[in-house]
């Protein structure tokens, strides 16, 4: 299945949101971040970010499977008619359907 260009918009933007948090875990943990206001709120865009796309594809995800499970419910309907339509083309076959061209004429 070929992606557009929006899929691989939401897959960057949960990369980026991953990238963001490991960054900024690995430079406060050696010591290169020093604590500002702003620089204390990266964990807080990285999760954010990653949320949003993660729940965007999630949405995707998820409207594809109800799509997919009504094209399986036409196949079932379409298999419960062609099994109707296949026993009544045996009775009539058998001359047992009322209406049957193929009832012999001592049983009508």
């Amino acid at each position: 299945m070929k992606k557009r260009g929006n899929e691989k918009f939401w897959d960057f933007l949960i990369w980026i949101g991953i990238i963001l948090l490991l960054g900024w875990a690995f430079l406060k943990a050696i010591g290169i971040i020093n604590t500002p206001v702003w620089v204390e709120m990266i964990p807080y865009f990285g999760i954010g970010t990653t949320a949003i796309g993660a729940t965007y594809k999630i949405g995707k995800i998820m409207m594809k499977l109800e799509t997919i499970g009504n094209k399986v419910d036409k196949i079932l309907t379409f298999e419960e008619d062609f099994r109707e339509v296949n026993h009544n083309q045996q009775l009539c076959l058998e001359g047992k359907l009322q209406g049957s061209p193929y009832k012999k004429e001592n049983e009508q």
